[in-house]
């Protein structure tokens, strides 16, 4: 099988939708063989923001102590075979596509057999964990796609069940309150787990109560480890960290925004669980890259700043950034939401912060209908707006529009600013 096929064969499993339980994950991976039970440590993120970041940070930080490093995290920016990685590199096509090839194969026979057919997400985390088996790393850094407890993910047992934080999103699947959300997330926690989260408010108490259960040490951000004496700029952070074991001083991190500090400690306490040394700690911080995410491209004229933030909570952090790094900046924003958001919350968060918007579509998905009513309500907050549906076209005059001194910053959709980032890094490929 080619890579093209595999991928065409892959999407064509999104007629399944999103469809939680772990039947169908769990009878795929019997089927090759329990790849997940082959893997040593596996570190599991959960949380509603901040997994992607934690699972970039404690990769890096793993590789620096020189251990054999999985990744498997979710959306890809680019390219598909972005979402595995080891020891840093991403999977080859040519890989991919024979892996593919003995995944679809038993989904083939289990749908023959009359069984559910697997998803695109359980297939492609079948196909992660069956890598991770092949090439004996030494940990896996899985980061969970949806929820935790009945996402396919959790077919792992976790050495460490991280949740990095609980706030509203994804509600038609994971339920209404912080409490029912908490408990999908605490799902993650297993009989061997190590816990540690940087949760608080209502869903703190469901996380300790989840661990109780099971008898697991909890590591609790402000109480067991914390993170103090922080400076932020456009150049990144700069933080302390206290646990119970030690005291980091001076962490220099590359990313940019407060709540980065709340997941560089949450990476910090979790490397010392895997007895990680200060030195591999200090330095794979210092070289963890993350991209779209707050991602500054300086060198251009005018700034542009990158952001996947899409729900409320990325949005307040997004505004809290915009507040620390560019409280003087004329903003122009290049903007696409996916319907399912709550856009109205969102705008609240980020409209004072602008002068003018170009809304746009996000790309490829059904859940971007009604694209155009953001430049409505952006409109109706007193904001000019126009909504152009063409990506391209819309970063075109979100360019001419903004003037040198202007900060563009483009936002509310990791699709949307993936594709965006496409078209940045072919202009400047053209350029060189």
């Amino acid at each position: 099988m080619e890579y093209q096929e595999a991928l065409v064969k892959l999407h064509q499993l999104t007629r399944m939708g999103i469809s939680p339980g772990l039947e169908r994950i769990e009878e795929l991976t019997r089927r090759l063989g329990f790849p997940q039970s082959q893997l040593p440590c596996c570190i599991h993120i959960s949380g509603t923001n901040g997994k992607g970041s934690v699972a970039a940070m404690l990769d890096a930080i793993l590789r620096q102590e020189g251990r054999k490093t999985a990744l498997f995290t979710s959306p890809h920016l680019q390219c598909h075979t972005e979402r595995y990685r080891i020891d840093g590199r991403p999977i080859t096509e040519e890989r991919f596509a024979m892996l593919f090839g003995r995944v679809y194969q038993q989904i083939e026979d289990m749908v023959a057999e009359g069984l559910a057919s697997p998803t695109e997400f359980e297939a492609v985390t079948a196909l992660a964990l069956l890598w991770f088996a092949d090439e004996n790393v030494d940990c896996a850094v899985i980061e969970v796609g949806l929820g935790g407890l009945t996402d396919s993910t959790n077919v792992v047992e976790a050495n460490l069940a991280i949740i990095t934080n609980v706030g509203m999103d994804h509600m038609d699947f994971l339920g209404d309150t912080i409490a029912e959300i908490a408990s999908y997330k605490a799902g993650i926690i297993k009989e061997k787990s190590l816990v540690v989260t940087a949760a608080s408010g209502e869903a703190l108490p469901v996380i300790e109560a989840k661990a109780t259960s099971l008898k697991r040490p909890l590591y609790r951000q402000g109480q067991e480890f914390s993170f103090f004496d922080t400076k932020l700029s456009q150049q990144g952070t700069t933080l302390n960290v206290r646990t119970g074991k030690d005291y980091y001083r001076h962490l220099q991190l590359p990313l940019l925004g407060r709540h980065q500090l709340s997941n560089a400690a949450v990476a910090v306490q979790a490397a010392e669980l895997l007895g990680v040394s200060e030195s591999s700690i200090r330095a794979g911080l210092a070289t963890v890259r993350w991209p779209a995410r707050l991602e500054f491209l300086a060198e251009r004229t005018p700034q542009i700043l990158l952001d996947g933030a899409h729900n409320c909570q990325g949005m307040e952090a997004l505004s809290t950034a915009l507040t620390d790094l560019w409280p003087e900046r004329r903003i122009v924003c290049l903007l696409g939401m996916l319907s399912d958001k709550e856009r109205q919350k969102s705008l609240q968060l980020l409209l004072p912060h602008l002068s003018r918007v170009v809304v746009t579509r996000p790309p490829y998905l059904s859940r971007s209908e009604d694209w155009y009513l953001l430049a409505d309500m952006c409109r109706a907050a007193g904001k000019e707006a126009v909504a152009i549906e063409d990506n391209r076209a819309a970063l075109d005059c979100a360019l001419q529009t903004a003037q040198d001194d202007d900060l563009l910053l483009v936002c509310g959709s990791l699709y949307m600013v993936a594709e965006i980032r496409k078209y940045l890094e072919e202009e400047k490929n053209d350029v060189c």
